[in-house]
């Protein structure tokens, strides 16, 4: 029995690791002056750090983008055949995070209160004054929007992020059709 095996079989009863490692270790220590693994091992990445960073990018360029639409960018500017989850992935390591917008505050009181003043202080117009107005037979009016949900992604320790907000009424939900004659 060699002095090196005592002092494996001493080393491994102490630390409570198998004989094989120790010696293992102890070989690549003589061959290779290290006692890491060394690098290299395992699966080359398939994208680069460049192109990580043109992912951003164009998600910052316009943070509406959806996955879908980083993955056409990346596939037809990058050349690259990737999917969702790998974007998703890359924007998850930049700390991106997707949320949804908030949606816009319906009118303040003091809004309310102008508009009601106004009302007021037109409430006893005459004709006259009212015939300087032009009216349209056809009219758009706003719809409330309750199901579109604008989703944005930005950086998780950007204090702007909560200031966009999402529009609550659009325009051209629907037509009124004025007209002066009376249905009964």
């Amino acid at each position: 029995m060699d002095i090196c095996d005592t002092y494996i079989h001493e080393i491994s009863s102490r630390l409570k690791i198998s004989r094989r490692c120790i010696r293992q270790t102890i070989s690549k220590f003589d061959k290779f002056h290290i006692f890491t693994t060394k690098p290299g091992g395992g699966r080359p990445p398939k994208i680069t750090d460049r192109q990580k960073r043109l992912i951003k990018l164009q998600q910052q360029r316009d943070d509406t983008a959806s996955l879908a639409n980083l993955v056409r960018y990346a596939n037809t500017c990058l050349n690259l055949s990737v999917g969702r989850s790998i974007i998703s992935r890359i924007l998850h390591d930049y700390n991106m995070v997707s949320y949804v917008v908030p949606r816009k505050p319906q009118i303040t009181l003091m809004q309310r209160r102008n508009r009601l003043k106004w009302c007021y202080d037109h409430l006893n117009w005459s004709i006259d004054d009212w015939s300087n107005i032009i009216f349209s037979d056809e009219s758009n009016f706003e719809v409330i929007n309750r199901k579109n949900r604008v989703y944005i992604r930005r950086f998780r320790n950007d204090r702007t992020r909560f200031e966009r907000s999402q529009r609550r009424v659009h325009k051209g939900g629907g037509i009124i059709y004025v007209s002066n004659k009376h249905i009964h």
